[in-house]
């Protein structure tokens, strides 16, 4: 089963050693090393998240669901995506948000088997609730998933169903309008909702914790996850662990673009399920105050990650 959501797909597979991961890893952090240098070289620019030196923030905290934040009182529009960091910055109070992809399609190759994952109608909505929280329903969307045998030259599985829903609540701590730094925590609960071919069918949860730092025109994110999740075989529980940095900046000379460098890995104390370590690139475009499109790509630096994972999709808000 693999869940190709941007987000929170959690690949199943068998678990195994391998000793390239290592040297993996080190090109990706070279990788990662020259894009951020290449970033930082590039004239001025200021990212959609970066703080504005400007007079501080109104108090927003009056504003509720029943009433709502103006219009021209609004923070910066930072939604989830690109990549697999999530913002710090929750929803205004009163408002939404929808994040979705256009599609979002997955390449797995392993012990002789490929996997082609596609994923499409897969919307998050977001809803203010306070000036500090939101509420969050992720549809893991219509999924269509093929294994194909390459010793038997053979489909052995095809099939199509929607994928499970994820809820989720982000509660911004500091930093939700302004300020050289910013953290939240956002609980969550899968549901399943899905055909076993598509889901482990399991209810499943955990606490994420996102830190962004804003120097100048950057926006880095620390970020760090703890999940309970089911065991690839039998019906136990392990503990996942997800760690991630991510380098965000302006693109230069094009105005209303940003990019994002992104290092994830996702460990658990299941043994039959194996580590998930991706080198991850975005870049997203502003159509307006209000309106992002947005590309992604993620590659897979160990044998039982994905190969390849690209992705585009759009965020809105009203």
């Amino acid at each position: 089963m693999v869940e190709t959501g941007t987000k929170l797909g959690r690949p199943s597979v068998v678990h195994v050693v391998n000793r390239r991961n290592c040297a993996s890893a080190r090109l990706a952090a070279a990788l990662a090393g020259l894009a951020i240098s290449g970033l930082a070289a590039a004239q001025p620019a200021r990212a959609d998240d970066a703080t504005s030196p400007s007079a501080p923030p109104p108090d927003k905290s009056g504003y509720t669901l029943f009433n709502p934040t103006p219009d021209d009182e609004l923070r910066k529009f930072t939604p989830d995506r690109p990549a697999k960091g999530f913002s710090v910055r929750t929803v205004d109070a009163g408002h939404v948000e929808i994040e979705t992809d256009f599609v979002n399609t997955t390449y797995s190759n392993y012990q002789g088997t490929i996997t082609r994952s596609i994923q499409a109608l897969d919307p998050t909505v977001k809803l203010g609730v306070t000036n500090w929280m939101d509420v969050e329903v992720q549809f893991n969307g219509l999924q269509y998933s093929r294994l194909f045998d390459i010793a038997s030259g053979r489909n052995t599985f095809a099939g199509t169903d929607f994928g499970d829903v994820f809820l989720r609540s982000k509660i911004n701590l500091f930093g939700n309008d302004a300020g050289p730094a910013g953290f939240a925590l956002i609980p969550y609960v899968k549901l399943p909702s899905s055909a076993p071919f598509i889901s482990n069918g399991a209810v499943e949860g955990g606490l994420i914790a996102p830190f962004a730092l804003r120097p100048e025109d950057f926006i880095i994110t620390l970020m760090t996850e703890v999940d309970v999740l089911k065991t690839a075989t039998g019906n136990g529980r392990y503990t996942n662990f997800v760690n991630l940095i991510g380098v965000s900046h302006p693109v230069p000379g094009l105005d209303g673009a940003n990019a994002v460098v992104e290092l994830f890995s996702s460990t658990g104390t299941d043994p039959a399920t194996p580590p998930v370590y991706t080198f991850d690139l975005g870049a997203n475009y502003k159509l307006d105050e209000h309106t992002i499109v947005d590309v992604g790509l993620n590659l897979g630096l160990n044998k039982t990650s994905p190969k390849a994972q690209i992705y585009s999709g759009i965020s809105f808000r009203f």
